[in-house]
């Protein structure tokens, strides 16, 4: 269908080049036809280098933004389909208007941020199959029969933000009434890429508007006003306008207030500014198409005669359903899930991207696999990583290295690439399919990855003959606190979870290797102990991260462990010191070697470090750096995001060990262990949950009264339970059903 439409574009200025600040103005393309009373099925296709958004008969197809996405366009190019058959009437018009997104508009990060990566202009192709009752079907598809023409979006880009001159509005251009007499004819052009192998459907849900949240005033100064949403969020500003013709509104967005003003600096090279010039004569709307920014605040300021008649912010992500929920008794245990889960949402624009504020926004591929379990406790996943594993393996180069991010942006590119497979960021490509795995069950996703896996610890193999890596390139237990973990110890310690990992994906699908790989993990953990671990048991450079990942990758023992981290939070003080890579493991280890205590302990502490210093420092998303803002030193300088999901990891900890809900190896909740781990402080005295499994949803509900706590969990028929509770004192019992209920003695 699509494969046989051809590419049009619409020259609207001269071409891009990679050093232009801004793009050119978006083309509009117009196409009117006619059909018959019997049309059974009519279906829209559609596909761009840029980002596009189509109109029929005077209305959006879909509620969709920045389709068709990011993936590497020289790899594949997705194609977005619509179903238009209740839209059409007799005389029918069809619309689209092109933004520069990632094709064309900036990419990369302050490292090497420009634009033009794959093209120096937008271009797209579609086709619309019309189905007829008695059979026979017409097809509608790009040509230069197509009318074209510039309009009021003047400039659009990621990162920079959208200038759109409503003096220059087209109206309702997608109308069959329409009168395109002063427009050109649309210019055919040959696409550059291989379409025929690498035109695919988008199998993810649309990037759409999710919540619309209302925003406060704080201050006015003049002409400008700052208002706060109250919530740190990826988005845009939707604006209400009345005015003088010519007026103009600048909206600018920021993360945070400095000494009262909008905070930028964090940004670096983004400039996150959005701009409307008013029309003039009635009241006017403002909402940008090809652009989103990461804030809570925003700055309005109007040039000219002009008022603000009513502002919405609002926030936009990939359209995935709600799988599970998290609530406690503890208020500050609430607002990290709510904080994590808000960083979710604003990081998943049609990829994992580390931040959604500043000149960076990539899928880097640690940020991603550390936090992928709490994103599918969070949300219905599945597709979204079966996309952005095919994003890694496009990614992957010729001898096996993964690349830092994915996909990799032209532009920097060996920054990404070069970086000598990263430890716990290569490994995404066998880290995220085993947790897919055992979330959701689907064995396609290990066979779809097995390779990549497979290939990577073939580089692995010929870079460190004797297991040891050497740690070049990698950036280690990222911003850890204290003594950073030793690079070669982390990136030994991550081969050998990497081939455990393999060896598993090969048991599950029946690889004839899978002994091969198992034999290596056996070899890769003789090699770490050797190598890397004192007669004591020490693990070269003594961090937390490095106890709770060997003992999770069962490297070392839980005795080990346990003697160990108990003298490391000892030495702090009971406060975490682990970065990116050790922030997933340290909870669950504490609760492993019978100190819950400690994790309940940390997860509930309101003092620096934490998450709980962050929400008393007003934080609504989850941080970059453990420090971002401190009241003895403000705001950090330099690199910092204040809505990075990776330190949000712990939320599979809620679920898993504070709700007690464990998947187990057989993949899917085809069988669950109910393991809860209550609180041994006392903070925590109740918390529920519900997760919707591929079996059907699970329920649990604890609570405690007295010296007593009554767990109850209600489970899918389908589902074969186990229930643990054998590190407490069981006064009663009860199961009803598929309903659980045991009453033990409070710890």
């Amino acid at each position: 269908m699509i494969f046989d439409s051809k590419w049009i574009t619409y020259k609207t200025g001269e071409n891009n080049s990679p050093d232009d600040k801004y793009g050119n103005p978006s083309p509009y393309f117009r196409r009117g036809f006619s059909v018959a009373s019997d049309v059974k099925r009519a279906t829209l296709y559609v596909s761009a280098l840029g980002v596009f958004k189509a109109f029929l008969n005077g209305a959006p197809v879909s509620n969709d933004y920045l389709s068709p996405g990011w993936v590497d366009y020289h790899k594949r190019l997705p194609y977005v389909t619509y179903d238009i058959t209740d839209m059409l009437r007799k005389r029918n018009a069809v619309g689209v208007v092109l933004g520069d997104g990632w094709a064309v508009g900036h990419l990369g990060s302050t490292y090497a941020f420009k634009r033009c990566g794959y093209s120096e202009r937008v271009e797209f192709t579609a086709l619309l199959r019309i189905e007829y009752s008695d059979g026979h079907t017409d097809e509608i598809s790009t040509d230069s029969t197509w009318r074209a023409s510039s309009g009021a979006i003047r400039r659009s880009d990621i990162y920079m933000g959208e200038y759109v001159d409503g003096r220059l509005a087209l109206g309702d251009f997608s109308s069959a009434d329409y009168d395109d007499g002063a427009w050109e004819y649309a210019e055919e052009c040959v696409f550059k890429f291989s379409r025929n192998l690498f035109l695919d459907p988008v199998k993810i849900p649309p990037i759409v508007v999710k919540h619309r949240l209302t925003p406060h005033p704080v201050s006015k100064n003049g002409n400008k006003t700052l208002y706060n949403v109250g919530q740190n969020i990826a988005g845009v500003v939707s604006l209400s306008v009345r005015g003088e013709r010519g007026a103009k509104i600048t909206v600018r967005h920021g993360e945070l207030l400095s000494d009262g003003a909008l905070y930028t600096e964090n940004l670096r090279k983004a400039e996150a500014t959005d701009t409307y010039i008013l029309a003039g004569g009635g009241v006017e709307k403002f909402r940008p198409l090809f652009t989103y920014h990461g804030f809570q605040y925003f700055e309005i300021e109007i040039d000219g005669n002009a008022e603000i008649l009513d502002a919405a912010a609002e926030a936009m992500y990939t359209d995935l359903s709600v799988a599970g929920e998290f609530s406690c008794s503890d208020e500050i245990v609430n607002k990290i899930y709510s904080n994590a889960l808000w960083g979710q949402r604003d990081n998943f624009l049609g990829l994992p991207t580390d931040c959604p504020q500043r000149d960076e926004r990539l899928g880097w591929t640690a940020d991603a696999q550390i936090f992928a379990r709490s994103a599918m406790w969070n949300m219905d996943c599945r597709a979204f990583y079966d996309k952005y594993l095919s994003d890694i393996r496009d990614a992957q180069l010729g001898n096996g290295v993964i690349p830092a991010v994915a996909p990799v942006p032209p532009v920097g590119s060996r920054f990404y690439t070069g970086r000598d497979c990263a430890a716990g960021w290569a490994e995404a490509i066998a880290e995220l399919p085993y947790d897919h795995f055992i979330m959701y069950g689907d064995t396609k996703i290990l066979r779809d990855n097995l390779p990549a896996a497979k290939r990577l610890l073939d580089y692995y193999a010929e870079e460190s003959p004797n297991g040891i890596r050497n740690g070049g390139g990698a950036y280690g237990d990222w911003l850890s606190l204290g003594t950073p973990s030793d690079l070669s110890a982390i990136s030994t310690l991550y081969y050998t979870r990497l081939s455990g990992m393999v060896a598993f994906m090969c048991r599950v699908i029946g690889d004839t290797e899978a002994e091969r790989y198992e034999a290596l993990f056996e070899r890769q953990k003789r090699v770490f102990s050797d190598n890397f671990v004192s007669e004591d048991g020490k693990i070269l450079s003594d961090t937390q991260s490095l106890y709770a990942i060997a003992y999770k990758s069962g490297i070392i023992t839980r005795e080990e462990a346990k003697r160990h981290l108990e003298r490391k939070l000892n030495e702090s003080c009971g406060k975490l010191t682990t970065g990116f890579l050790g922030i997933k493991f340290l909870l669950p280890t504490l609760c492993d070697i019978g100190r819950a205590d400690l994790a309940y302990g940390i997860l509930t502490s309101t003092e620096f470090p934490g998450w709980g210093y962050s929400i008393m420092n007003g934080a609504t998303t989850v941080w970059e750096h453990w420090d971002s803002f401190t009241a003895e030193n403000g705001i950090r300088a330099g690199m910092n995001s204040f809505n990075h999901y990776s330190f949000g990891s712990c939320v599979e900890w809620m679920f898993e060990y504070c709700l007690g809900i464990r998947p187990t190896a057989s993949g899917g909740f085809k069988s669950v262990i109910l393991a809860p781990t209550f609180d041994p402080t006392g903070k925590i005295t109740s918390a529920k949950g519900r997760y919707a499994t591929p079996c059907g949803e699970i329920e649990v509900l604890w609570e405690k009264t007295g010296d007593k706590i009554t767990y109850t969990a209600t489970v899918p028929n389908a589902v074969n339970v186990n229930l643990d509770l054998h590190n407490y004192e069981v006064v009663d019992s009860e199961h009803d059903g598929n309903k659980y209920t045991v009453t033990v003695l409070a710890p």
